[in-house]
């Protein structure tokens, strides 16, 4: 930039706005990289949304259909389809002391079961009133005489329960030991209630395999706390150990089967025990025809949606009217004209777009195809599920009187039609054997990817990965672009900032070369100035 620029001092011309003029005619090649980068950085959005719904839909899909479960970590895990509560229903004769649910897998009919005993841990409780007062206190006689010798075992107390031993000093209370038992003994629950004065000692499970063993020092302890154990008591040694008591049923003929739970399953038959029983329980599963039915409808009601949306999508025609604003465009308009026109200037970005289209398309044809393997209902036709008009756009159409009649007639054969997992690991074979579902999902992630690497990840990396664990290995890996983790449309926007940086480098110079030449004519004219007003001083001395 010129060190001194003169502004039409001796021409009189407004130079800032002449040169202004010029370099607006000049900036017209920076706008146009403007608008370039900006209808780049609204198709990346649109991608990025686009790939939000693919996601979600799996997702939403997946719960709702009961193919994933909440493991204890609060993750995600699959959950097999012979799992899903929805398809078989179940009653019991006695919900008192027989309540009951029915997994997929459940076998149709009528049952008895009789309950001869409930499962049961080892429990104790104080049977009176313990004070919270220390050991010393504790191992005392009526006449107030130690019982226990402190001194001559190192003023502490060994006690040793289900082979873990713990070590309590005198001045220890009742609520520390309970505490210590609590943190320190796997398998054993203990807590100390201050306000009825008791303590309560429990197995965190059930059965014959719930135990607590304790020696000799933990059996005075106990004694001095007013324990009274439940359970099944043998000695050994110097110990006595406590068991726990199975729970025991007789099904349907088969007698005596024994189970460490009240919670089990048998024959697909989700059974919680409540109480004994003096006569057989009956229960009888049966599909659930309207629970089936209502599952399929809501996989197809939501997969419409998906698709009419994107339908709309890559019909929507841009509108080449309206191109994005440059900075100066948007200082003449308000808040809501800026907002208005772009949201006619973003319309049409995915306008016949190829990706997208090849996504539905291999999609449609997923779900049209045949399931080997699935049994007497391997197409959805078969079962009453039919695409529409032209106009519909590959929407699906249900019969809901075919589609409940094929649940009641076969319903393994339907569950395997949707859900079924295939045999063979990849390619062809895969896909034939591949559930609509399970097979759906797959196209999806498959476009999924190619809209990753369009596009990049937009912040959605936990969604996607939600969806499938290894979604982004090639992405990140730069299988697609040669770049690792930059999208096509992230190398293509930074390609563009590269020119608007040299372009605006050039205008810089262009600018300065305009100010030196108006300068130098200012000079030039005002030297012209001082010689002709010199000239007319020297004419006028005459």
């Amino acid at each position: 930039m010129s060190s001194l620029r003169i502004s039409g001092i001796a021409s009189g011309l407004d130079t800032q706005s002449i040169i202004q003029s010029l370099m607006k005619v000049e900036r017209a090649k920076v706008d146009r990289y403007g608008q370039n980068k900006q209808l780049k950085l609204w198709k990346q959005e649109t991608y990025n949304s686009v790939n939000k719904d693919f996601a979600n839909f799996v997702l939403d899909i997946r719960k709702e259909l009961e193919m994933t479960k909440t493991s204890i970590t609060g993750g995600l895990m699959s959950n097999s389809s012979s799992n899903f509560s929805y398809v078989k229903k179940v009653t019991s004769s006695n919900e008192s002391a027989v309540s009951v649910s029915a997994l997929a897998s459940a076998t149709p009919g009528s049952y008895t079961l009789e309950v001869k005993n409930l499962a049961t841990g080892v429990s104790a409780a104080s049977s009176s009133a313990v004070d919270n007062i220390t050991l010393g206190e504790l191992f005392v006689d009526a006449n107030g005489d130690e019982t226990y010798d402190w001194s001559g075992n190192g003023g502490v107390y060994t006690v040793e329960i289900n082979g873990k031993e713990l070590q309590f000093d005198k001045g220890a209370k009742v609520s520390d030991v309970v505490k210590k038992i609590n943190s320190e003994v796997d398998g054993v629950n203990a807590s100390y209630d201050a306000t009825a004065k008791r303590v309560f000692i429990s197995t965190v499970k059930t059965g014959s395999e719930a135990k607590i063993k304790i020696d000799e020092n933990a059996e005075a302890l106990f004694n001095g706390l007013k324990l009274t154990f439940s359970g099944e008591s043998t000695a050994d040694g110097g110990s006595i150990e406590y068991s726990g008591i199975n729970a025991k049923i007789n099904f349907n003929g088969a007698e005596d089967i024994e189970y460490s739970s009240n919670n089990f399953t048998i024959n697909g038959i989700q059974i919680e025990l409540k109480a004994k029983t003096e006569s057989p329980v009956t229960i009888n599963v049966n599909t659930d025809v309207d629970g089936v039915y209502d599952k399929i409808k809501t996989f197809v009601d939501k997969y419409n949606e998906l698709i009419a949306k994107l339908n709309s999508m890559v019909r929507e025609k841009p509108n080449r009217d309206y191109k994005p604003l440059t900075a100066e465009q948007k200082e003449s308009m308000s808040d809501d004209e800026i907002k208005k026109w772009e949201e006619k200037a973003k319309a049409g970005m995915l306008y016949n777009d190829s990706t997208i289209q090849n996504t539905l398309a291999t999609m449609r044809l997923g779900l049209y195809s045949e399931v080997e393997g699935a049994g007497k209902y391997n197409q959805l036709t078969l079962i009453g599920i039919n695409t529409g008009t032209y106009d519909t756009k590959g929407k699906l159409i249900i019969d809901e009187e075919k589609l409940k009649k094929a649940i009641a007639d076969d319903p393994e054969s339907v569950m395997n039609l949707f859900f079924q997992e295939p045999t063979a690991t990849e390619g062809d074979a895969k896909k034939k054997e591949s559930g609509l579902i399970n097979r759906l999902f797959d196209d999806i992630v498959d476009g999924m990817k190619e809209l990753i690497n369009k596009s990049g990840t937009g912040g959605n990396e936990d969604l996607y990965r939600n969806v499938k664990s290894n979604i982004l290995v090639d992405f990140v890996l730069g299988k697609a672009t040669g770049t690792g983790s930059l999208s096509y449309l992230d190398k293509d926007i930074l390609d563009i900032e590269k020119s608007i940086y040299n372009e605006e480098s050039r205008l810089v110079r262009i600018e300065n070369a305009y100010w030196t030449k108006f300068t130098a004519m200012e000079k030039a004219l005002q030297q012209m100035n001082s010689q002709s007003s010199w000239i007319s001083q020297q004419l006028g001395s005459l």
